[in-house]
């Protein structure tokens, strides 16, 4: 019998390590069977309010299936912002028989934090991938550019990749970074400290993060050192520039952070150039950024790419969109954890 899973019934079930080395399993089949997932799609009112769907399937974990979740978006200046984000849904069937296996409802959460956003066990988990198989061993600095949700979940995901010593923190509003810094050095053991400045945070980072809601750039690619790692959750809004709501697609990074890149990786380049997003398509379409010179994860992880090969490289992964292959291996997780737990209501 299928069973029906609620969020809080579960919240705190899943590790972040857990999380982790699901998602790194799902990419790493996609990259050897490419028909295991497809970009993300969207579709947009007028109004701003969207649906994304991703579809997914990990034989190895046994599912197959979507996520589906729903925004209504508001577009200032500078930023993008939510009015409302609607709860996700996951549709589980067999990967062997097609027999509908599980339907998880809700923003699924560790036990330390509560999710502020509808998939951030999925997204943190993805980034930690990127970085474990980017970043130098000897990193011990984080920076992170953010002080919501998402960055909330990355700083345990990247902890869990990397041993810091020192994570810094800036954002816009002093009291939300002093907040966060307070929280989360409960949680993580290293200190946790804000900064006045972005400079601050990019120039002595090891590991970057950039987890804003940002539209334009956020720091100069000059400031980022030569042996650094950067990584950037943020992907596209073309469909808001279509509907008339946005009126130029997003940029989180600038021209020199992208040509300062040695080694670039995406979930997905099809994703990157369906969307047409900015911080990867502006620079092909101006010319000094070639489709051929960014990586896929899943290519990285089944060595069809060189990843870092030197200490003195920068590398940036661009995690583009969140994929369904990510979305089922943490469902297909906690589905089989629940089931064990005696957790959900069969129907």
């Amino acid at each position: 019998m299928p069973l029906l899973i609620r969020a809080e019934d579960v919240n705190g079930l899943l590790t972040m390590e857990e999380a982790i080395d699901a998602v790194e399993a799902g990419f790493r089949e996609w990259g050897q069977s490419s028909e295991l997932n497809t970009p993300r799609k969207r579709i947009m009112t007028p109004s701003g309010v969207r649906v994304s769907v991703h579809p997914g399937g990990i034989p190895s974990l046994g599912a197959i299936g979507l996520l589906a979740h729903s925004e209504h978006v508001a577009v200032g200046k500078n930023v993008q912002t939510y009015h409302n984000m609607g709860g996700p849904v996951t549709v589980l069937f067999d990967v062997n028989d097609a027999s509908l296996m599980a339907i998880l409802v809700g923003r699924f959460a560790l036990k330390e934090l509560p999710a502020e956003r509808p998939t951030p066990i999925r997204t943190a988990a993805t980034s930690a991938v990127g970085t474990r198989h980017l970043a130098r061993q000897n990193s011990k600095i984080l920076g992170i550019l953010g002080a919501g949700g998402e960055a909330k979940y990355h700083l345990l995901a990247l902890s869990k990749v990397r041993r810091f010593d020192v994570v810094k923190v800036f954002c816009r509003t002093e009291s939300t970074r002093r907040e966060f810094c307070g929280t989360m050095e409960k949680l993580v053991s290293c200190e946790v400290r804000p900064a006045e400045n972005a400079k601050e945070v990019v120039e002595s980072a090891d590991v970057l993060l950039t987890a804003t809601n940002s539209n334009v750039p956020v720091f100069s690619g000059e400031w980022v050192r030569p042996d650094a790692h950067v990584t950037s959750i943020m992907g596209g809004n073309v469909g808001l520039v279509r509907a008339g709501v946005a009126a130029a697609t997003r940029r989180e990074l600038d021209d020199a952070m992208i040509r300062r890149s040695d080694v670039i990786v995406v979930n997905s380049r099809e994703q990157a150039i369906q969307d047409e997003q900015g911080d990867l398509f502006d620079p092909v379409k101006a010319g000094f950024l070639s489709w051929e010179k960014v990586g896929e994860l899943g290519e990285l992880l089944n060595e069809r790419i060189s990843g870092r090969t030197q200490a003195d490289q920068i590398t940036l992964f661009k995690n583009n969109a969140g994929q369904g292959i990510a979305d089922v291996a943490v469902a297909s997780k906690i589905y089989s954890l629940a089931r064990k737990s005696g957790i959900g209501m069969e129907f």
